[in-house]
């Protein structure tokens, strides 16, 4: 029997629904990557030193940030104080976001598009076999 790279993953295979289970694993690959490529580390954004009490809550920023619009979105408080967004849209792109958590106002926002397919047999496949 040929070597299969989901051969580790027959019960997937076989799965009724593999291809919405791979590509949230895709996506969960894609978002876990983001921030290295989104933002370098000097580029660290700084937001308030306002108390919490103040700040929006999450429910308010995700609206704000219109998280119903991806397909996968990671919140967090970033050290600059910063509601953080990391997000995938169904295309595949990537996007990262920090709203103020006063205003909810956009401090900055970091687009990377989707991957481009490479075509089979391309010379860059070639090179990683």
């Amino acid at each position: 029997m040929k070597h299969h790279l989901l051969a580790s993953f027959y019960p997937l295979a076989r799965h009724p629904r593999r291809n919405a289970l791979l590509l949230a694993l895709c996506c969960c690959t894609m978002l876990a990557a983001a921030p290295a490529q989104a933002s370098a580390p000097q580029e660290k954004v700084f937001c308030t030193n306002a108390p919490r009490a103040q700040w929006i809550s999450e429910a308010q920023a995700r609206e704000r940030f219109r998280a119903q619009d991806y397909v996968l979105v990671k919140y967090k408080v970033s050290r600059g104080n910063c509601h953080e967004f990391y997000a995938v849209d169904a295309q595949g792109g990537v996007v990262e976001s920090y709203l103020h958590p006063i205003t909810g106002e956009a401090v900055r926002t970091t687009r990377l598009p989707p991957p481009v397919p490479t075509k089979p047999g391309s010379a860059s496949e070639q090179r990683s076999r």
